[in-house]
């Protein structure tokens, strides 16, 4: 898993994006807290469909506090109201979970 902070979007690459954010962040995460959530398939937006044919690139531009989980495939962008744990520990917290999973499901 490779993790990148960027002012306020962090980018978190895993095996599975799907497993790890359906699985894992939803586990973690309070969905109520999430203002949108972005699906993208190499990097074009599917859904919502108010943003689909849209390039990721350009949803996170305007990101205030952002989470991405990818994989080589498909990506999902989590788009936060707040996050009182902050960005960086929600990270590690992830990073260390989706872990667990992957190893559980081999």
């Amino acid at each position: 898993m490779n993790t990148q902070m960027g002012g306020a979007v962090a980018s978190l690459k895993v095996e599975d994006s799907k497993l790890c954010t359906e699985d894992v962040v939803f586990e973690i995460v309070c969905t109520c807290n999430l203002k949108a959530l972005v699906i993208a398939k190499n990097g074009v937006v599917f859904a919502p469909a108010k943003y689909a044919g849209m390039t990721l690139e350009e949803i996170k531009k305007g990101c205030g506090i952002c989470l991405e989980i990818s994989d080589d495939e498909r990506q999902y962008l989590l788009i936060f109201y707040t996050l009182k744990i902050g960005l960086e520990n929600l990270v590690k917290i992830i990073t260390d979970a989706c872990k667990q999973k992957m190893a559980a499901k081999r």
